[in-house]
């Protein structure tokens, strides 16, 4: 296809084939679990989930007809309002030797931190130890003092509280619901004031897994119940019944997340498994917050924390479930269509107005990231160009944060090694990502020929597209207008020559306003 510009100035943008990729999984933490470790071309791995049928967003489709570009004077749909950032990272300890200058200066105002652990609080019903958190107290005031915004995460019930005796990531005890509310809003009426200002509260990691999947006193959630039809969902929502009055009276300002979801398949349209078998995964998992909205209990949380990975496994192709091990079917980071299914779930239950946060995004590797692949090269760009992706993804999706799991990683994942504390690829990536949608609106997708990827936002009047190929063959764009600049997802200047080449890997345009 041979571009075409409406002004006079010829530059073709030539989206060419690298040895690299982006890729599609589930979820993740310090300690894996199983749920969470086997690829979807497996017997026993997650499903692969069909996205997009009757959902309320579509995901960039890279079979589209070719169309022209957006005009550029123009962004459809745009808010007045300040547009909050989305990028956040997670960190193991908010303190200088676990990397909080490294993770200011790359542009986060979301941290997220695991955890505080109501068991330690309050190993007696009706007494507080908060000496038991004095290290995390100390961690959320110097978060609160480089100004970034934390997401606290609640776990572990207390041995006098657990509905399953030994269980502490299980539910609390039917009888002890109140005793939970009672310790909610003592912690939010401690640490929503200074030197804290904690405002976002996380009920749980990842709820919606099965305890025998993760070790009973181990920083996951697991609400799951596989003998109900909605998977504990319900249960879920009458604690937050009882919870979410008492954390308000607290602090009226406080908001209250759904635990982050693993949402292990889609259950509307489950995968089969294994592919070509006829079997179909059961993906009675992700029927949990459902369970909670059936329950009664969408008036009593303000937020859905949700977590999307995607994996890779050596492989050298492009977007695709067969090559990615997608639980879910996309053309682009799995947290597009976990967010669709999730934002269409909410509308179709009176509950449009939720807001969503993916809290943890990586690109994984291998299975326990040791393999040889994942010590390349090729594995740590090809996750510098998907956390440029992913981040440009949220905010197309409208997500109100995006956070990469984690500083340090796991399964290859971080942005800086453990022993060195070297800063690694990607978190040049997600820096200057930050940086690019700093204040930015998403105007719509990049209209192009089959196989190309991208987004439209506008920013100080700035137009920035950010694009790549999505099926390895090399592609020419249709600009109306030479841009302004163009850089590589580093931060990079390419130069504005006759002719601007680049791979798979994502390449940033910008307009400056005339």
């Amino acid at each position: 296809m041979t571009p075409i510009y409406r002004h006079k100035s010829r530059i073709s943008l030539i989206v060419s084939s690298l040895v690299i990729g982006v890729a599609l999984a589930a979820c993740a933490r310090a300690t894996p679990s199983p749920v969470q470790s086997i690829p979807a071309s497996s017997t026993t791995a997650p499903p692969t989930k069909s996205a997009m049928g009757g959902t309320a967003m579509t995901p960039l489709d890279s079979t589209a007809t070719p169309a022209m570009a957006p005009d550029l004077t123009q962004a459809p749909g745009m808010s007045s309002a300040v547009v909050m950032p989305i990028t956040g990272i997670e960190m193991h300890r908010i303190t200088q030797e676990g990397g909080l200058a490294q993770v200011k200066a790359a542009g986060a105002y979301w941290v997220r931190r695991n955890s505080l652990n109501w068991a330690a609080v309050e190993p007696v019903e009706g007494e507080r130890n908060w000496a038991a958190v004095s290290d995390l107290e100390t961690e959320l005031q110097a978060a609160s003092a480089q100004g970034l915004q934390v997401i606290l995460i609640v776990r572990a019930a207390p041995a006098w509280a657990q509905k399953v005796p030994g269980v502490a990531c299980g539910p609390v005890h039917p009888d002890k619901l109140g005793a939970f509310a009672s310790f909610m809003q003592d912690a939010v009426e401690r640490y929503s004031a200074a030197p804290y200002g904690i405002k976002y509260w996380e009920l749980g990691n990842e709820p919606d897994v099965d305890p025998v999947y993760v070790k009973p006193d181990g920083p996951f959630g697991c609400w799951g119940d596989p003998n109900d039809p909605q998977y504990g969902g319900a249960f879920y929502g009458q604690m937050l019944k009882t919870v979410y009055p008492r954390i308000k009276q607290a602090d009226p300002q406080a908001q209250v997340l759904v635990g982050g979801l693993l949402l292990d398949c889609d259950p509307v349209n489950p995968p089969e498994n294994p592919p070509g078998s006829g079997q179909f995964k059961d993906c009675k998992p992700s029927l949990f917050l459902e369970g909670i909205l059936e329950a009664g209990g969408g008036d009593f949380f303000d937020g859905v924390s949700f977590h999307a990975y995607d994996f890779y496994f050596g492989q050298t192709g492009v977007y695709g479930n067969d090559n990615w091990h997608s639980a879910w079917n996309v053309t682009g980071p799995v947290l597009i269509a976990k967010a669709s299914y999730l934002k269409n779930l909410l509308a179709t239950t009176g509950q449009p107005d939720k807001f969503l946060m993916n809290t943890e995004v990586a690109l994984l590797c291998g299975r326990d990231g040791k393999e040889p692949e994942c010590q390349t090269e090729t594995f740590e760009l090809t996750k510098a160009y998907y956390a440029a992706q992913a981040n440009a993804a949220a905010l197309a999706e409208g997500l109100q944060a995006n956070v990469w799991y984690s500083y340090l990683g796991w399964r290859a994942s971080g942005l800086a090694e453990r022993n060195s504390g070297k800063t690694l690829p990607a978190y040049d990536a997600l820096r200057f990502s930050a940086s690019q949608l700093q204040g930015a609106s998403y105007v719509g997708p990049v209209s192009a020929e089959a196989g190309v990827l991208g987004y439209v936002f506008k920013r100080d009047q700035h137009t920035v597209w950010l694009v790549w190929s999505a099926d390895g063959n090399d592609h020419a764009l249709e600009l109306p207008k030479p841009p302004t600049q163009v850089f590589d997802v580093f931060g990079i200047t390419i130069p504005l020559s006759a002719e601007i080449k680049a791979g798979l890997a994502p390449v940033y345009l910008v307009w400056a306003p005339e």
